[in-house]
């Protein structure tokens, strides 16, 4: 160690006479992996979600149906599902006859429009913030379903053309995301901190002359004394459109009339300015999306018009052949017609109509549903779950056979299985805890400990980052001084109250390499960990920006007997070599270490105490630890591009932590509190304890009367195996 550094820092050392070994308990009961049976009988609970007839659901004969908005944005689709589609979930559909095809949405059978070619639905799309598809079930039915009834055309007789409609062109983009939005849409298309200037371009097609309207939803992010304390210059084709002010935090959208002449066919490039305004500090605000109203002629965008008549005779062009028209106004009671041969067509005034050409129907995306394993069987057993993508469990299978061993009945549950048969295909945290409820309640053996496989992200639509950030998404949850972040304890909470029912760690792995180096990492630890002092070894380590800071890990140390070799670090501020005494600390090896003071989701400390890149420099090889973080945002696993201090970690070979308690957002130290003495003292009661029920315990012991305490229970998150056995003297 280098003595330099040794006179800069305050450490405290008791030493303890070695204890001896305990015998390890011969004749472990052999666990044994749940096996189901899969039967028509067994899947009445997903029959009544979905609406599927009980008489003729089996894993074959149904399957869902995935539908995206379009490049256009609409909220709505007219679905076109082909025989060709089914054939790649291996369906015989040479033998369907489509006209008795069901398809349903959240248990409502939807009318449909078929012949032996296809089947056509009209579909309300309801995208969620953890899916941006609409999911669809598809039913092989006995009999012919609802179908979409034929209207004739209704003549025109005296009625006067009417040419146009009123055309909503809206524009969002999602690039910059803002925890600090306690209500409403969390991700914008820019940030404009005043003063800066900022162009968009709105392309029309089938512009007529005629005025505009211009609407602009932005989120004000600071707060000025002054009134208005926002701003924004609007110039649209070089004609200013005026200047807008407004007042407070928050959600607000401007409104501007646009000029007869000023919009154009194709470019029409929009200026947007945020100037600063007099003795305001700081102005700064978060544009969202912008729609334009305008009028349009009937002119067909990728052979489909979506429209609401004005009312009278309309003239539809653009189309590829033959137009159908649905109106949709009621949509769950569309009717359909055809236009004439000239692409006239009469319009009842409000009402809604989708005009579409052959090419203008949407196609979905055809999936086997995933009903097995049924996990609604009533002879389910499991004491430890393991919940994830298939790719991500296979991986697993060592430490399910290591707990089979253990005594423990295990069983690796595919994610999708379910969202299939809990929150009917929709991607959705809630699906789990529905799952997770009914699983406690009623199989045959509960289960204890629930390990999640995969990492979730706060850009849960992939919006910036790619699909592998989200594999087992994460409850979003808004806190006090970090606005909104991920919270697991949600999957916990079974009974209706705040308190953890049950212990959940997770793996926030995107690859399968990871979770490999996960299972090694834990079964070492367990099987082969080795001998010495390290396993009565706890280390302290405070920041030096707060006495405070020392007080904390002082009083968490002092709770240990003289059983255990305590060690202080409390490095003074501005400390610019502590990170290496830090280290020399980490790899002599502790098993436990707990560190209070500031953090990031990359770092202990303003000086840098232990960072990502410091991880790389451990040596601690088979001697880990369960680190314990009684700080800020270092478990912040959902950031989509940064790595952090606690998957560093986990993800560390040769070293690193078997285990981490970390929180995922801002709370202050003393809140923190409940929790570190609360796992101090539930370990000393019985250190034989697994890891989960430990933190669990200490979870329950959290006061939920508090904003800052509810904070610290919902946010201080397992990283790790909850069925983990502590390494002991």
């Amino acid at each position: 160690m280098m003595p330099r550094v040794r006179t800069r820092l305050v450490r405290t050392r008791r030493r303890f006479s070695r204890r001896a070994k305990l015998a390890v308990a011969a004749g472990l009961l052999l666990g044994s992996l749940a096996l189901f049976v899969i039967g028509l009988a067994d899947l009445t609970g997903f029959q009544n979600l979905l609406g599927l007839s009980p008489t003729t659901l089996s894993t074959a004969r149904v399957a869902k149906l995935l539908v995206a908005q379009s490049a256009l944005g609409e909220k709505s689709a007219l679905v076109e599902i082909k025989p060709s589609d089914l054939r790649a979930i291996g369906w015989d559909a040479e033998h369907i006859d489509l006209t008795t095809l069901r398809v349903t949405s959240d248990g409502v059978t939807l009318p449909v429009w078929a012949d032996t070619t296809s089947l056509r639905f009209f579909a309300p799309l309801s995208p969620t913030r953890y899916m941006s598809e609409t999911v669809f079930w598809l039913e092989k039915s006995e009999q012919s379903d609802p179908q979409i009834t034929d209207q004739p055309l209704a003549p025109a007789g005296d009625l006067a053309s009417n040419d146009r409609y009123t055309a909503t062109l809206r524009l969002e983009e999602n690039h910059v995301y803002s925890p600090q939005v306690a209500e409403g849409d969390h991700w914008f298309w820019v940030q404009l901190p005043a003063p800066i200037t900022r162009t968009f371009t709105l392309t029309t097609s089938a512009v007529l002359p005629g005025p505009a309207r211009l609407q602009i939803n932005v989120w004000g992010s600071t707060v000025a004394p002054a009134n208005p304390d926002h701003a924004y210059r609007l110039v649209l084709n070089d004609q200013p459109l005026g200047e807008f002010t407004w007042d407070g935090q928050g959600q607000h959208t401007i409104e501007a009339e646009i000029p007869a002449d000023v919009l154009r066919e194709g470019s029409n490039v929009l200026s947007v300015a945020a100037p600063g305004l007099p003795q305001i500090d700081a102005d700064i605000t978060y544009l969202n999306w912008i729609a334009l109203d305008y009028a349009r002629s009937f002119v067909a965008q990728d052979d489909r018009l979506a429209f609401e008549s004005p009312g009278g005779v309309h003239h539809l062009t653009g189309f590829s052949g033959p137009i159908d028209i649905f109106d949709v106004t009621q949509p769950d009671r569309p009717a359909h017609t055809r236009a004439n041969s000239d692409g006239t067509f009469v319009g009842a005034a409000g009402h809604r109509y989708w005009a579409v050409g052959p090419q203008g129907y949407q196609a979905g995306q055809v999936q086997a549903a995933e009903l097995t394993p049924d996990l609604r069987a009533a002879e389910s057993a499991a004491d430890y779950l393991a919940i994830g993508p298939i790719d991500l469990l296979e991986p697993t299978q060592p430490l399910l056979d290591w707990h089979a061993t253990q005594g423990l009945t295990t069983m690796a549950v595919p994610v999708d299985a379910i969202y299939d048969q809990f929150s009917a295909g929709r991607v959705d945290p809630e699906a789990i805890r529905s799952f997770l409820q009914y699983a406690t309640a009623n199989w045959r053996v509960k289960p204890k400990y629930v390990l999640l496989v995969g990492d979730a992200s706060y850009d849960t639509l992939n919006a910036t980052t790619p699909p592998q950030a989200n594999r087992v998404p994460t409850f979003l949850v808004q806190t006090l001084f970090g606005g909104e972040t991920a919270s697991d304890v949600g999957f916990a909470q079974l009974d209706g109250d705040e308190k953890p029912d049950i212990a959940i760690g997770r793996v926030p792995a995107r690859e399968a390499d990871q979770v490999r180096v996960f299972v090694a990492k834990t079964l070492a630890y367990e099987k082969n960990a080795p001998p010495g002092e390290w396993r009565s070894r706890v280390l302290a380590v405070a920041d030096g920006q707060d006495p405070a800071f020392r007080a904390e890990a002082q009083h968490f140390l002092d709770q240990f007997s003289s059983g255990y070799q305590t060690t202080l670090v409390n490095p003074p501020a501005g400390s610019t070599q502590a990170n290496t005494e830090i280290l020399n600390d980490l790899n002599e090896g502790s098993a436990l270490v707990g560190y209070f003071g500031h953090g990031s989701v990359t770092q202990w400390g303003k000086d840098n105490l232990f960072t990502v890149k410091d991880v790389a420099s451990l040596q601690n090889g088979g001697r880990l630890p369960v680190v314990i973080n009684m700080t800020c945002l270092t478990g912040l696993f959902t950031h989509p591009k940064v790595q952090s201090l606690t998957e560093t970690l986990l993800w560390k070979t040769e070293g690193g932590a078997v285990a981490v308690l970390a929180p995922t957002s801002l709370t202050l130290s003393d809140d923190q509190s409940f929790l570190s003495n609360a796992l101090v003292q539930t370990y000393l009661k019985d250190r034989t304890a697994r890891l989960g029920d430990i933190f669990l315990q200490a979870q329950r012991e959290v006061p939920t009367t508090g904003t800052g305490a509810q904070d610290v229970l919902r946010t201080f998150l397992l990283f790790g195996d909850p069925a983990l056995r502590l390494a002991q003297p």
